[in-house]
């Protein structure tokens, strides 16, 4: 048919068609007669096409690749539909802005305002639109890089590898030249040049094995738009490591699960190291260690004689806090109300002097109901104020504000500290500063009368007696210097209970509550030295792991790793795709056994990135050392199957 009649046909005009033919899109047949173009239906199909993808936005280079059969036509509609994608979101992004300024009131809007917005705009998406187009070119070009094929001819010589090689080409009917014959022979097929390798595929057993020719092209495709370099071998690695870790999901899965259990074990073994080293460290902080002071045969924590050498060593000893001493008298009979009316209680009356509002036990300040003024601190610092129970209050019709008078007197040691004798003191006047509640059962029971310490001593020093606490009891500052203190005790003169020894009023015997105290830390202690003992032998298993891991992972990979050095990629390249492809797995599994542990609360996430760091290091340091082990080997004996 005539260009008229093609016109008809395709809807386009006399110089389109003009046009593709020079541009080499289209090579109608010639008439000999007249030399006038013939044109067949595939040219009319063809410019059809044309004029299609033309319609799509398509270049004409993009089109001639297609017509060259370099690029399918499924191929190439995909990237121009990527293409046409990012176009639709930078007019997206201009309609948006045209869209703003109409919306403007005033006709003059901030023109720099919508510039720096607008460059903003096509830097950050030219800048990804860009990065995304060429990894999607070098994955294209990847994908298009390598064929390969299967013959029954043996591939002993280089001039039968050079005949299996023409012979494929010729099938095809591409053109062939040889470049360099050997074991890896570079030829040339149509307008590209490859590099070939021959590979003996093992069948079951008894059967010949399969030979395999792997064709891979040297040069990237030069019609395609350029990439730097550093950028290409960049997309090509991140391409290469994301298809094999697809394409060996199993043991990429294997990878990741192993790694992740042996970071769980050693996230929960750091995290039983860590808090047994803080317990050690914070249960000094938890118990407090107690002190009393009793007779040496452990019968009676009061109403003992504790010398003042005693006093002295505890008051003096740094490791000795919150004394509370208490001296006890006898008070009687003698007593006045404010109404003037007379009053004998009869029985002797208990007196005790303190130092601090814990002397008796449990009570605090609420439980003390004070005159108007007072306080404990007005309470301590006096020297005529008392504090009376609320039962003797009540049986003596006493309330605060009130003064009271007693005869007083004291215990005495006598023979030795075996009995006791009674000594008549002055009489002491003293005004009821408050009313104290009692409380059933309490330890050294609830005594008529409190007077302040200072005043007891006072009280000893008027009638020229020597002064003696009836009861004391202390706390040690720091446990973890409790030795010292035991020390500093034992240098006072104070001796441990030594129950069933001889009675006595004597307070030379120290009861401390530190037994529990020395068992959890005893424990704590041996739990600490076995964690750290078996701390070697956790990173060796870490260590074991980050070697064995990789070395088993790699062994099923030397013929792939063959096959890549015999193409020509660099054996620094190929070493650092497969130890990529290995290290990322288990980067993933570390992290999920570090997060396991997180979750479990074995450790925190200040502790889980060491561990997770550690882990990694260790593989690292293990894959390695794997993969220079891996790569020790004979390329042809493992593409023959000799190796």
């Amino acid at each position: 048919m005539n260009t008229k009649q093609v016109e008809e046909l395709t809807g386009m005009s006399r110089q389109n068609i003009r046009y593709y033919e020079r541009m080499g899109l289209l090579e109608p047949a010639r008439d000999d007669s007249n030399a006038y173009r013939d044109y067949s239906g595939e040219d009319v199909r063809r410019l059809k096409l044309i004029r299609m993808l033309r319609m799509l936005d398509m270049p004409l280079k993009d089109i001639q690749d297609i017509i060259n059969e370099k690029v399918s036509l499924k191929e190439a509609v995909r990237h121009q539909k990527e293409v046409l994608q990012t176009q639709q979101k930078q007019l997206n992004a201009a309609i948006e802005v045209c869209t703003s300024i109409s919306r403007e009131k005033d006709d003059r809007p901030d023109v720099d305002s919508y510039l720096l917005r607008m460059e903003k705009m096509e830097q950050n998406g030219g800048i990804f639109a860009r990065f995304v187009d060429d990894y999607k070119q070098v994955v294209h070009e990847e994908q298009e890089r390598k064929f390969s094929f299967y013959t029954e001819s043996p591939v002993n010589t280089a001039g039968a590898f050079e005949k299996v090689l023409r012979g494929y080409a010729d099938g095809r009917g591409q053109k062939f030249r040889m470049i360099k014959k050997g074991k890896y022979p570079e030829f040339m097929m149509g307008t590209e040049v490859y590099t070939a390798v021959r590979v003996l595929e093992k069948k079951k057993e008894g059967e010949k094995p399969a030979v395999k020719i792997i064709c891979e092209k040297q040069d990237p495709d030069q019609n395609h738009r350029q990439i730097p370099e550093k950028r290409r071998r960049f997309f090509q690695g991140v391409h290469i490591v994301a298809t094999n870790i697809r394409r060996y999901r199993r043991k990429s899965v294997l990878n990741l699960i192993l790694s992740m259990l042996t970071v769980m074990i050693l996230a929960f073994y750091l995290g039983n190291l860590g808090s047994t080293q803080r317990l050690l460290a914070e249960m000094p902080e938890k118990f407090t260690i107690s002190g009393e002071i009793w007779n040496v045969c452990g019968e009676m924590d009061h109403g003992l004689f504790i010398s003042h050498q005693v006093l002295d060593a505890l008051y003096e000893s740094p490791g000795i806090i919150d004394i509370a001493e208490s001296a006890g008298l006898i008070g009687s009979k003698a007593h006045t109300p404010s109404n003037g009316e007379s009053y004998d209680p009869g029985d002797d009356l208990s007196v005790v002097g303190i130092n601090r509002i814990d002397c008796l036990e449990d009570m605090d300040d609420e439980d003390i109901t004070w005159e108007k003024g007072m306080d404990w601190g007005t309470f301590q610092e006096s020297r005529d104020l008392c504090l009376v129970s609320e039962t003797y209050a009540e049986e003596s019709g006493l309330s605060a504000g009130d003064t009271i008078t007693l005869d007083l007197a004291r215990y005495s040691q006598g023979l030795a500290g075996v009995i006791l004798t009674r000594e008549d003191l002055k009489p002491g006047t003293f005004s009821v500063a408050g009313i104290y509640r009692e409380e059933a059962g309490r330890d050294g029971g609830n005594p008529e009368v409190l007077l302040p310490l200072d005043t007891v001593k006072e009280i000893y020093e008027e009638n020229d007696k020597v002064y003696f606490a009836s009861a004391l009891s202390f706390k040690v500052k720091d446990p973890m210097e409790l030795n010292e203190v035991k020390q500093e005790l034992a240098d006072a003169g104070l001796k441990e209970i030594i129950y069933g020894s001889p009675s006595s009023y004597v307070g030379i015997g120290v009861k401390l509550t530190d037994s529990i105290f020395i068992r959890s830390m005893e424990s704590a202690d041996r739990s600490l030295t076995l964690l750290e003992s078996f701390l070697p032998f956790i990173l060796l298993i870490v260590a074991a792991a980050g070697y064995i891991i990789p070395s088993l992972l790699f062994q099923s990979r030397r013929e792939e790793y063959a096959v890549m050095r015999a193409l020509g990629t660099g054996k620094s390249f190929c070493s650092l795709m497969f130890y990529l492809e290995h290290i990322l797995p288990a980067m993933t599994g570390a992290f999920l056994g570090a997060a396991a542990g997180i979750i479990a609360g074995a450790l925190d996430i200040t502790e889980a990135i060491p561990v997770w760091g550690i882990y990694l290091l260790f593989y690292m340091l293990g894959a390695a050392a794997a993969m220079w082990k891996f790569g020790r080997f004979s390329i042809a004996a493992v593409l023959a199957h000799r190796d």
